[in-house]
């Protein structure tokens, strides 16, 4: 769907990135400039505290509580560690974050432009419902030395940790348009700035 058959729907626009990569400051960038943003990472925060339904069928699936902090706790290091876990977390929870991204949709229907932040966009294959993929970008050195500033990790825990999730580098393929992290914030600033220029241009 273009832009240009679409002017009277918002334009969809999907922003990931990886761990460490820059995604929520680009993000907040994007709230900065009072844009539409849906933050999937907070609706599955606050699907963890009120959808029982989900809820039971992850406590089902992996066979202990999932109410207390201590037990998320255990179940991140469970799925950093084993990829069939990871997926089958990702199959019980995404349906319903679509879902609720819908709702919110639909609550910003006379917005130009809609930003869907979602770190696993590419991995639960939502692209086909956004206009455009936006991937947030560092190169593995960068990220990696970045993690262990941000968190205290040792080398081999940040890797172990990147190495969980879809490279950046797979990524880029399926991304429409590419915001390099590697240079200075304002740099990135710049080139959301550049994106969205275009974007606004293209609806008028």
């Amino acid at each position: 769907m273009s832009v240009q058959d679409a002017k009277h729907k918002p334009v969809l626009v999907g922003l990931t990135g990886g761990i460490a990569s820059g995604k929520t400051t680009a993000l907040n960038y994007f709230k900065q400039l009072n844009l539409a943003v849906i933050d999937s990472d907070s609706i599955v925060k606050v699907l963890w505290q009120t959808n029982e339904e989900m809820i039971h069928k992850a406590e089902s699936f992996f066979g202990f509580s999932l109410r207390q902090t201590a037990d998320f706790k255990k179940l991140a290091k469970m799925i950093f560690s084993d990829e069939k876990k990871r997926e089958k977390l990702n199959h019980i929870v995404h349906p319903y974050v679509f879902k609720q991204i819908d709702v919110e949709k639909k609550k910003y229907a006379q917005e130009k432009i809609i930003i869907i932040d979602m770190p696993l966009l590419i991995e639960v294959k939502y692209m086909s419902h956004v206009d455009y993929v936006c991937l947030v970008y560092v190169d593995l050195d960068t990220q990696i030395e970045r993690l262990i500033q941000r968190d205290k990790l040792t080398q081999a825990e940040a890797i172990k940790r990147i190495s969980s999730q879809m490279s950046l580098e797979s990524k880029k393929k399926y991304a429409d348009y590419i915001f390099d992290n590697n240079d200075s914030v304002n740099y990135l600033y710049h080139q959301i700035d550049m994106f969205l220029g275009g974007l606004l241009h293209e609806k008028q």
